[in-house]
């Protein structure tokens, strides 16, 4: 999906049993293993923003990339300090200068659509990286895809819109996601229908790739923890660093 569109507006609003804050702290605690002294964070795939600020709080001057306008939109009305958002493709960038860390959350890496194209992301982070800096992203497993996501359908009622989520799980074991907004309009209900897909990578696969592109892997974890992946952990965390 190359933007979010109507899902940008109310983003914030469906994700707020996100911690954020924990999240934010969570990550930033292995920053500490970086070797370079620079406190400048990519946040790709940043959204609407919403760790980008938690990092600005920090003292972390950030750069936000999302290929979403929209998103883009949401994230400059926040008007967070210390912090600059472009648009661009998280398989296809280059920034002006050298980041000491890079943050890719809440399952981006998943929406992409090959291990090519992850490769060409990893590529991209890794001369965005001065040497020795910290690359921290997560991914939802192949568990939760099945049990989690699967072929269920999720219903949100608010006073000022309604959202049918519909899951379509495929053979292997990608996720089809279907959001059809009905926004009420003052009178009646105008209706927007938006798709993207969800794909799984496996977990050996990834860190081979990483290496390939010029990373040590420090660590792999479940989810805002320090334990190993577990057969039925939902998000696993990668924690790199830049050779």
């Amino acid at each position: 999906m190359s933007s979010y569109k109507t899902f940008a507006s109310f983003y914030d609003r469906l994700t707020e049993n996100v911690d954020y804050k924990v999240r934010s702290e969570y990550i930033s605690n292995f920053f500490s293993q970086a070797e370079s002294e620079s406190n400048a964070v990519l946040d790709l795939a940043c959204g609407t923003g919403s760790l980008s600020k938690f990092f600005s709080d920090m003292g972390y001057s950030v750069t936000g990339i999302d290929i979403s306008e929209e998103m883009l939109n949401e994230a400059c009305a926040k008007e967070i300090n210390n912090a600059v958002f472009i648009k661009g493709d998280i398989t296809d960038f280059k920034l002006p200068y050298s980041c000491g860390f890079c943050i890719c959350s809440l399952d981006s890496i998943n929406h992409l659509d090959s291990i090519e194209s992850i490769k060409k992301c990893f590529l991209c982070v890794a001369q965005a990286l001065e040497k020795g800096g910290i690359f921290v992203f997560d991914v939802n497993t192949e568990y939760k895809h099945k049990n989690i996501l699967g072929n269920n359908t999720f219903v949100f009622d608010e006073d000022d819109f309604f959202l049918s989520w519909d899951n379509e799980l495929n053979e292997d074991n990608s996720v089809n996601i279907f959001l059809d907004f009905f926004v009420f309009n003052g009178k009646s209900y105008d209706r927007f229908s938006e798709s993207f897909t969800e794909y799984v990578y496996d977990s050996k696969e990834l860190e081979k790739l990483l290496e390939l592109c010029g990373f040590q892997v420090i660590g792999v974890y479940d989810e805002l923890t320090l334990n190993p992946p577990e057969s039925n952990s939902e998000r696993i965390y990668y924690v790199c660093k830049r050779k």
